[in-house]
């Protein structure tokens, strides 16, 4: 993994549902940055999340992750290591599938991650050829880099509220946390947001076609179907 594909996965998380920003960053070392507002503020932005988080390793306490509410919006900090990943989020967001995909960019990334320095200007890291790794930031690269990076995340955040919203009215919650658990360690799922499209659907099918009643189970497949085709 290289720093440019890094790069385009952070630049990939702007384009889930109400994502109106998102921010990497390590130390003083900013690797990706797009925000609503300007340079200057997020900056400031940058020295207080910091600030926050020192306090915080000072008194022994490591945190993972902040939720942040404001009345224009949520500020998600997910934080591994150094590294810091910031959110940006407007009503339409979804906290919780954005902090999947975001676990799930950090995980994969953690070896280059620890690799980068915390020191602003840093000199970009080489390949074992020795080679410096190119790092462009121009917009039309960075968006040729975002349209091929591999996809980060599925829709199964999404698609999961809806299975639980419909056997909700069939089973309580801890029998529905219970069964999704049980179906999908069957399967062999450890990471359901890695399958493909077609592989959710399935899943939620088999999900719903754990209701033993043949037209209670019949009926909830239908408005499966149709809220997915929404």
């Amino acid at each position: 993994m290289t720093l440019n594909s890094l790069i385009a996965a952070v630049a990939a998380l702007q384009r889930l549902e109400g994502v109106a920003g998102v921010m990497l960053f390590k130390g003083r070392n900013t690797i990706h940055r797009q925000m609503p507002f300007s340079e200057g503020r997020a900056l400031d932005l940058t020295d207080i999340l910091s600030q926050m988080l020192d306090g915080y390793r000072q008194v022994r306490r490591k945190m993972r992750q902040i939720y942040l509410e404001f009345d224009g919006g949520v500020l998600l900090v997910l934080i591994q290591e150094e590294s810091v990943l910031v959110f940006l989020l407007t009503a339409r967001g979804d906290a919780d599938l954005a902090a999947s995909a975001a676990t799930v960019m950090l995980t994969d990334y953690a070896a280059l991650l620890t690799s980068l320095s915390a020191e602003p200007g840093a000199s970009t890291p080489r390949n074992e050829d020795g080679i410096e790794e190119l790092v462009v930031t121009s917009p039309r690269r960075l968006q040729e880099m975002t349209d091929k990076a591999e996809v980060v995340v599925n829709n199964w955040g999404q698609v999961r509220k809806q299975v639980e919203s419909i056997l909700g009215k069939v089973m309580g919650r801890a029998q529905l946390t219970l069964m999704i658990d049980r179906v999908m360690a069957r399967n062999g799922i450890q990471d359901p947001y890695r399958l493909p499209p077609a592989e959710v659907r399935k899943l939620a099918e088999a999900l719903i076609g754990q209701v033993p009643n043949t037209t209670k189970r019949q009926a909830l497949l239908s408005e499966l179907h149709t809220l997915l085709a929404d």
